[in-house]
């Protein structure tokens, strides 16, 4: 079982830029990929319309806690400098508080609970 999340971030309105950022997620570092793997994550998809990112997150909940990727993303200079680097490219959406990059979003339907919620799958 995992635990899922969806955030959102925008990116700078350039199109060398978007393209430069692409380009950099086509193959992330495998120190990176590492981080992420290490921290429980064992599913994620970045989505883009625009300048709208969209990131959808499965996590291990025996595994994943937020605070602590916060910190190994912190003490590791390999992940400090994908930060910075990704930071070029990126901005926060309107509705990001202070000092904060990727935010979630709320989810407002979920047919797998409509589902269980009336014990019905058919129409």
């Amino acid at each position: 079982m995992s635990t899922t999340y969806a955030l959102a971030l925008d990116l700078v309105d350039n199109e060398e830029s978007i393209a430069a950022y692409e380009k950099a997620h086509a193959q992330i570092w495998p120190a990176v990929r590492d981080h992420l793997l290490s921290q429980g994550v064992v599913e994620m998809k970045i989505f883009r319309l625009g300048t709208r990112l969209f990131m959808w997150m499965e996590v291990d909940p025996l595994r994943y806690n937020e605070d602590a990727m916060a910190l190994a993303a912190q003490t590791n200079p390999v992940i400090q400098d994908w930060e910075t680097w990704m930071w070029t490219f990126q901005r926060p959406t309107p509705w990001t508080p202070a000092g904060l990059k990727w935010v979630p979003m709320n989810c407002i339907f979920d047919l797998g609970q409509e589902v269980q919620a009336t014990g019905d799958g058919h129409f």
